[in-house]
């Protein structure tokens, strides 16, 4: 009885694990999200401004250069944009980002 319950247990989180893979279409959600954060961030407020308008946009223009890899329970993105990558990792309808380039001031 013990062992039926332990698999009854796995077979479920893997369920929810599979059932909670987030998709492209969520992950042009994150990202714009993270650029509207990321602009706020910003003193200058016509900065923040023209950010919340177009993180939409530019978060459309990013998910169009992002390769998924769909791993059944969870799910990589790499997004590329010129030199730079943003690695990230989709697991129970979350993202966690694991790689983001260094943007250097002044260039």
């Amino acid at each position: 009885m013990k062992l039926f319950s332990i698999i009854l247990i796995l077979v479920a989180l893997f369920g929810l694990l599979a059932y909670t893979n987030p998709g492209l279409d969520s992950y042009d959600q994150f990202i714009s999200q993270r650029i509207t954060e990321e602009t706020k961030k910003n003193k200058d407020p016509v900065a923040g401004v023209l950010g919340s308008l177009l993180s939409g946009f530019a978060a459309n223009l990013m998910t169009k250069q992002t390769v998924r890899k769909d791993y059944v329970f969870f799910s990589t993105y790499d997004t590329a944009f010129g030199n730079e990558h943003i690695q990230a990792i989709g697991v129970l309808n979350n993202f966690y980002i694991t790689e983001k380039p260094e943007f250097k001031k002044g260039k």
